[in-house]
């Protein structure tokens, strides 16, 4: 199961910190990249963004945001902001557990929804609003807290892609 997700797809977590313990493992079992927000600074946010789209344009398969905390935050705020050339090569995120406040003005973005399918895992119960903002499926934060729960989120996360490329490519076949 492991092995079709990363083959399919490259795996980009964002943390703010070290990600929890089944976090952590599965981005290990996944070989994702880690990616940590740095210092709440305008430049360290800025050359977050830069690394996003280095890996992003550099990977050589669609990529699978994973992001905790603050880094959900990241994930919306890079979206929103980003050229499409690079955002098109996003096939989802999973966010797990979303900061609940705003952490200032660090990423700030346009309260629209993120252009790709997203599912966020809430815990606190207190992230509602924010999930239906970036237009995304809020999952109950406890059925996916070990690493096993997450794991099956990003297989059902990646089939629901490869359903809709097959769906769209059919769609494309019958105009012709």
């Amino acid at each position: 199961m492991v092995a079709v997700t990363t083959a399919r797809y490259s795996i980009l977590a964002l943390s703010d910190g070290a990600p929890p313990p089944a976090l952590q493992d599965v981005i290990e079992r996944l070989r994702a990249t880690l990616l940590p927000l740095g210092r709440e600074t305008p430049t360290d946010r800025n050359m977050l963004g830069a690394r996003i789209d280095r890996f992003v344009g550099d990977a050589d398969r669609q990529v699978i945001l994973l992001a905790h905390g603050a880094g959900c935050r990241a994930a919306a705020w890079w979206a929103r902001l980003s050229p499409s050339h690079y955002v098109q090569q996003v096939a989802g995120a999973i966010l797990v557990d979303p900061a609940v406040e705003d952490a200032g003005a660090r990423f700030a973005s346009p309260a629209t929804q993120l252009p790709f399918r997203s599912m966020t895992l809430d815990r606190t119960g207190q992230i509602e609003a924010l999930a239906r903002e970036w237009g995304s499926e809020v999952m109950p934060g406890d059925s996916a807290v070990r690493s096993g729960g997450l794991l099956r989120l990003i297989d059902r996360l990646s089939g629901a892609v490869v359903a809709h490329e097959v769906r769209t490519a059919e769609k494309l076949a019958t105009l012709r």
